[in-house]
């Protein structure tokens, strides 16, 4: 039984099941030997539960279910969207970000062969800029653009005061925001370009193979987040600005 198995084991088996196990709490590459069940114990953790977790990783199709949330959240009112882009936003942030680091973090230098060594010494430089930058990035967006969406929504559907939008319709251009982030979709190319692809060979050392794994399976997840912004998000709120402009202009024929 899977409970039974060393971390390292189960992880080796599926390089996608150290996400699930971070997501209990449990860091396999601190403690590669224990048990899955010895662990659960000491953490006070169902090993049913996370074998569960565990399993169902590998039962459902990615694809499927990103074409499924797609076509719901296409549907939904614009502050839905937003506020499933945000929470999006706090997965990236408080999982998946710390996890590829504390990877890269405990893969030992001294113990790692060239060419890797290079690889592991860039990525420890390169990727806590990467996350840095992209936290702000993604902060900024909900700072400023987000807000502004909510507020033209809020002036067509709950009767925000016209008033209040007018230096903010100076300030931001919806078109000129989807164009820019189309131009800056692609976070990963750095990180990309310097692990050659997140090419996963024999040699390469095994928390760099889960590495690899973790950071193609994120930039699968920004690819699905831009397309939800870009193809979903973006059109509502251009939609939102063309009826508040046309507030404005009814407005001013009264006057």
């Amino acid at each position: 039984m899977m409970w039974n198995k060393s971390l390292a084991e189960i992880v080796a088996e599926n390089y996608s099941y150290g996400a699930v196990l971070h997501q209990f709490g449990i860091d396999f590459f601190k403690y590669p030997y224990k048990t899955l069940s010895s662990i659960c114990i000491s953490r006070h953790i169902s090993p049913h539960l996370v074998v569960r977790e565990l399993e169902l990783k590998t039962q459902y199709n990615k694809e499927e279910v990103q074409s499924l949330h797609f076509a719901r959240l296409a549907k939904y009112p614009v502050d839905m969207v937003i506020d499933y882009l945000k929470q999006s936003h706090r997965i990236f942030m408080r999982h998946r970000l710390p996890y590829m680091k504390n990877l890269i973090d405990h893969t030992n230098l001294p113990s790692v062969d060239a060419p890797y060594f290079e690889i592991v010494n860039d990525l420890k430089i390169a990727f806590p800029l990467f996350a840095e930058d992209f936290i702000h990035h993604i902060l900024e967006e909900e700072a400023e653009i987000f807000n502004h969406i909510m507020q033209l929504d809020d002036v067509v559907y709950h009767k925000l005061p016209i008033s209040k939008m007018y230096f903010a319709m100076e300030k931001y251009n919806i078109g000129k925001f989807a164009t820019s982030h189309t131009i800056d979709d692609d976070d990963m190319a750095g990180i990309r370009e310097m692990t050659q692809d997140y090419q996963i060979k024999t040699d390469t050392p095994f928390l760099l193979k889960v590495l690899y794994t973790e950071l193609l399976a994120f930039e699968e997840e920004l690819s699905q987040h831009a397309a939800i912004e870009n193809q979903i998000l973006i059109p509502k709120a251009l939609k939102l600005e063309a009826a508040v402009k046309k507030i404005f202009q009814e407005k001013a024929k009264l006057n």
